[in-house]
């Protein structure tokens, strides 16, 4: 191993001289290498901005949810929560501002057009809320407010009483305190087939706006005649684009922010008004991402004084980022967001690996050589750590390919090749540009020289820390292990957990209107349940719905700080009971005898067809139960869910006998989402782990001693254990996206290692001293690590004024593990050498010196 890296030093320090007589064939190779990757991106190129993207084709929880949406439509709607001016829902005002926003509402998505609105399918609110009454022997399903509008303040008390006696109205469209007021939007995002444009459906050309034949909100039709032989043709649905919900979004908001609602105080959740937020980050960050290179731009100016040492570092970056989206694009690969996170992890680890040259190169050409000897130098002290740093890094991002979810993956392919491109264009480019033009500072001690003085000169600094470390390494060590120690008891406490709600800042209007609907309304979030049996005409068996309503029971008690409503077909049988009997509570039950409950449904049905569809399929075999919850984090929800499969068992497992195919199975977006971010979480620290065994192993092989390679480990891992443990102490939870930005600066971390390990064995196996070692390594690494942290600490730092906390948390931890590995390397590093004084394979790299002289 000692010999391939004495041969690979040689081959680096070779490469300058022995690629310029070769100068034109390099650009010509960049040129076309470009304009190939180039043409990949313009004819293959492919952006999937749908959340469905994160997972496999096919994949057991998106069947589950189409199933859902094939019967009963998208679950993805729009809670509209209103405050009128008068603070009461049922003044003259508020019910009159009401009806107009619902009606604007109602016609603007009877308009069709690309401004987004078509996609509303139907609008509830006290206007229109159904509540029933029996005539008789008939139901009549009427509305709450209707085209009967209250003149009277009697009258509209009378419809208070009405809507406070409909348990299915309280917080939905009222508060308990009558403050706030919920406009439900129902939309067909996801439920669109692929081969369908956007247009408006046939399910949203009847006239909304129509009333009741009566003129008194009274409905009536003839019972629904249904071919229950028919079979279902299995719809591809198309996927959803975060531009749609962002178009969405804004044409709904252009009717509710008109002077005529200014009476109303309006908050919007949902999940098109959280993916609107997702699209309007992702442009932040683009936003961010940009002032992260004007900052990049500035620091490599003040540091090298020369426009060179801008340029040629940002062209290999561009051109290495480009080009691995350019053959990916040519293996049909399908782009996401996460394409931005290729880009930082690519101009973290490339402008870091240039500024090594460069620094280098510049310390030579201070020191007196001339260019050809400076730029040889350079290569021959950088080349290896960079070779090192890239494969690591490489290894890392490759292990990302073990997660089962294609976005996971492509990043990680991506990613890998991406820094393989920066690696090749360093080394097959950078030499060529930088003949042609390269920095010029000030020799040292020459004041005649014309050549700009360094602005930033840390070779007396380091120095005193080369003093102070050997100095005071036992102190340093224990103070660092101290530390350590302490943070990994913080990490202990470390809970991993994404909350949508702590993801935006605190008085953001998504955050605001989130803790309002918790408090006061349905709760952010909705879950469905869909109830599935192997008969025709299964749901109407009394013992079915019993048990659905055990369940709706059971999850009120037992889950109350999660689950705020339940509705299911269980609900309209008590109901619809209750009402043919006088409205006696004591009937509010599911009875026991199948016709009764046949007879029930048959009475809803012929009262109210479309509320009907809402809740059964028309051959009475597919139903679902729909949960309002309370915003919270992934940790809690997947518990619940995990007990929820249990409470199905145990309710529904005596039913099985007579309908062995009964099945219960949790869908949603939210439910959705929810698995999707635990599992990625997970994913992540798998993937984590398994690279960092691995960079492990490629320490120890080339350190020359499994001593060495576990002591560089300790550096590495203090960022980690910083973020981690200080995380802990500070009860912040570890979200997905800090996660999936954790190995680019770990990344970084381990490559300012690599760089100070290596250049330090060379002198250590040259002079036998560590403290000379330490000095020479300092001198010629430790600007440069400075300078890369400095850089990249700074530009982390900006993501942390982002709105969106998924990036702004990763970039203020960040920032701070930057400068904790920068400390490490600095300090810890030198102290650690001083003290343990690891030989790091010396001897035997002496005597195979001595073997290789000894044969020449």
């Amino acid at each position: 191993m000692q010999s391939i890296l004495f041969r690979l030093n040689t081959l680096f320090e070779q490469l300058p001289g022995a690629l310029l007589p070769y100068r034109w064939l390099c650009l010509l190779a960049f040129l076309a290498m470009s304009l190939f990757t180039g043409s990949g991106l313009v004819q293959h190129f492919q952006l999937n901005m749908s959340p469905e993207v994160w997972f496999e084709d096919n994949a057991a929880p998106l069947q589950i949810r189409d199933a859902f949406r094939r019967k009963f439509g998208s679950d993805e709607g729009v809670y509209i929560v209103y405050r009128p001016a008068s603070n009461d829902v049922f003044s003259d005002d508020a019910l009159r501002t009401l009806e107009s926003l619902h009606k604007e509402i109602e016609e603007a998505s009877l308009q069709g057009g690309a401004d987004g609105m078509s996609r509303v399918i139907q609008v509830d609110s006290l206007l229109n809320a159904r509540y029933q009454i029996a005539d008789g022997d008939t139901l009549i399903a009427k509305k709450l407010i209707g085209a009967d509008f209250p003149e009277s303040a009697a009258e509209r008390e009378r419809r208070r009483d009405i809507a406070v006696s409909q348990d299915a109205f309280a917080r939905v469209y009222y508060s308990e305190d009558f403050r706030y007021g919920g406009i439900a939007i129902k939309t067909n995002f996801g439920t669109l087939p692929v081969e369908s444009e956007l247009n408006t459906s046939a399910a949203n050309t009847e006239d909304l706006l129509a009333d009741d034949g009566f003129g008194f909100g009274l409905e009536a039709s003839d019972p629904l005649s249904v071919d229950t032989s028919a079979d279902v043709a299995e719809v591809e649905f198309a996927s959803v684009q975060l531009e749609e919900y962002t178009r969405f979004m804004t044409a709904l908001r252009a009717i509710t922010e008109q002077p005529k609602y200014d009476d109303f105080e309006i908050h919007f959740v949902g999940n098109p008004v959280t993916m609107e937020f997702v699209m309007q980050s992702i442009v932040e960050a683009a936003g961010l991402l940009l002032i992260m290179v004007l900052l990049v731009v500035v620091l490599l100016w003040i540091l090298f004084r020369s426009l060179s040492a801008v340029l040629w570092p940002l062209l290999v970056v561009l051109a290495a980022g480009f080009w691995a989206i350019g053959i990916g694009a040519w293996l049909g690969m399908t782009y996401t967001s996460m394409l931005a996170l290729s880009f930082m992890l690519v101009l973290a680890v490339g402008i870091a690996s240039c500024v090594h040259v460069l620094s280098a190169y510049t310390l030579f050409s201070r020191e007196g050589k001339d260019h050809a000897r400076a730029m040889a130098l350079a290569y021959r002290k950088t080349g290896t750590p960079i070779l090192l740093t890239t494969l690591t890094t490489m290894i890392g991002m490759l292990a990302l390919t073990l997660a089962d979810m294609p976005i996971i993956t492509v990043f990680g392919i991506t990613s890998a090749m991406a820094v393989a491109f920066a690696f090749l264009l360093i080394f097959g480019l950078l030499p060529v540009l930088l003949e042609s033009w390269h920095p010029k500072l000030r020799r040292d001690n020459d004041a005649t020289c014309e050549a700009k003085k360094p602005l930033v000169d840390l070779q007396p600094m380091l120095a005193k820390i080369a003093d102070f470390t050997e100095r005071r390494a036992k102190a340093i060590v224990i103070s660092y292990l101290a530390i350590f120690a302490l943070l990994i008891y913080g990490a202990f406490d470390l809970e991993i957990d994404t909350n949508f709600s702590k993801l935006a800042r605190e008085g953001s209007p998504v955050q605001v209107a989130l803790e309002l609907v918790d408090e006061d309304m349905m709760g952010g979030m909705n879950l469905e349940v869909l109830i599935s049996v192997d008969q025709q005409e299964g749901l109407k068996d009394p013992r079915v719905l019993q048990a659905i309503n055990e369940l709706q029971t059971h999850i009120s008690e037992n889950y109350s700080d999660k689950v705020i409503k339940t509705f299911s077909l269980a609900d309209v049988v008590e109901d619809t009971n209750q009402v043919m009997h006088g409205d006696d509570p004591a009937y509010h039950t599911v009875p026991d005898d199948p016709q009764l409950t046949a007879q029930l449904l048959y009475l809803f049905n012929n009262a109210n067809p479309d509320d009907r569809r809402d809740v059964v399929s028309d051959d009475y075999r597919h139903s679902h139960i729909s949960f309002l919850l309370r915003n919270a984090g992934t940790n809690e929800y997947t518990a619940f869910f995990d007990k929820l499969d249990g409470d199905f068992e145990r309710i529904f497992g005596h039913l099985k006998a007579d309908y062995p195919g009964l099945s219960l199975e949790t869908t949603g977006t939210f439910y959705l989402m929810m698995e999707l971010m635990d599992h990625v979480a997970w994913t992540q620290l798998k993937s984590f782990s398994v690279a960092l065994m691995v960079i492990t192993l490629v320490m120890i092989v080339t350190l020359g001693s499994p001593q060495a390679g576990l002591i560089s480990m300790v550096p590495n891992l203090m960022p980690a254990l910083f973020t981690f443990g200080v995380m802990g102490w500070f009860n912040i939870p570890l979200d997905t996206d800090t996660l999936i930005v954790a190995p680019i600066i770990i990344g970084i971390a381990v490559d300012d290692t690599i760089h100070f390990l290596t250049h330090y064995r060379y002198s250590w196996i040259e002079h036998g001293d560590v403290g000379t070692a330490v000095r020479q390594t300092l001198r010629e690494v430790g600007q440069a690590v400075a300078f890369t942290s400095l850089i990249l600490g700074l530009g982390f730092a900006v993501l942390g004024f982002a709105g969106y906390l998924g990036l702004a948390k990763p970039g203020i931890f960040g920032a701070m593990a930057i400068m904790v590995a920068l400390l490490s390397d600095l300090l810890f590093l030198p102290a650690l050498m001083h003290w343990f004084k690891p030989g790091m394979g010396r001897n035997k790299a002496l005597r195979q010196l001595a073997a290789q002289t000894a044969q020449s």
